[in-house]
């Protein structure tokens, strides 16, 4: 090849200058990297380091086994927020989605939940794993763990309204969020295989205490949200 790009800056600001140049739209998917290479007159490996670089920056995102895609908007998330994400997301003009991949009762969990809901004692609890999407894109997949004292049978009641809607009609009860933490990861291949993400990929987690208005924590979320999906914004 003559004039081949051996550099990763170069090699990004060429594909940077490459997708500007097509205008490609949000969620469109880009060529795949040999064709790219070919375009760009750039070493494969060159390439990759580029498309990663680009990934960090929230300009591109990856599928698993399907390839490299234009980033959509991003979803502005209040977590302290008591509108469910079906609501938010359609007051942005998004359209959301969701499901339950599993409901169970647990015996066997991390004894920091134990301490969080019972203190000294260690009883089980109920966990709840599922995912949520936004115009047909995956976007975060939670674990969600809930106080069995305070919400008999929970999972026995899980249908198509949001679990904070199920504790108002179902158990009477007003949850708030007690506690935040958020924490950038890298995704491993349990969690990667429900977002069709590829093993690897930056992602937000983000830990939610919630509480009754007595001050007990009765519900802990575990989400993980892709990098380039959103926004978190607070009001304080």
């Amino acid at each position: 090849m003559s004039n081949t790009i051996y550099t990763v800056e170069v090699a990004k600001v060429a594909l940077d200058k490459w997708i500007a140049d097509h205008r490609l739209a949000a969620g469109s998917k880009l060529p795949s990297e040999r064709a790219l290479c070919e375009a760009l007159n750039v070493k494969r490996m060159t390439l990759r380091q580029a498309l990663l670089s680009l990934e960090s920056d929230s300009v591109i995102f990856r599928k698993d086994r399907r390839g490299w895609f234009m980033t959509p908007a991003r979803f502005i998330y209040n977590p302290k927020s008591s509108s469910s994400f079906r609501i938010a997301a359609e007051e942005q003009g998004r359209v959301p989605s969701w499901g339950y991949l599993s409901k169970e009762r647990l015996v066997e969990y991390e004894a920091r939940f134990a301490t969080l809901f019972f203190g000294e004692e260690r009883k089980s609890i109920y966990k709840i794993t599922g995912w949520g999407a936004l115009d047909e894109h995956l976007v975060f997949y939670h674990e969600t763990y809930i106080h069995p004292d305070y919400a008999p049978d929970f999972i026995d009641h899980i249908g198509n309204d949001s679990l904070q809607t199920l504790w108002q009609t179902r158990f009477a009860q007003t949850v708030k969020t007690k506690h935040l933490t958020f924490s950038p990861i890298r995704i491993g291949a349990d969690i990667c295989r429900h977002l069709g993400c590829a093993p690897g990929s930056p992602a937000i987690l983000v830990e939610k205490h919630r509480a009754n208005v007595d001050g007990v924590v009765v519900h802990i979320d575990i989400e993980y949200w892709r990098f380039e999906s959103v926004d978190f914004v607070i009001h304080l």
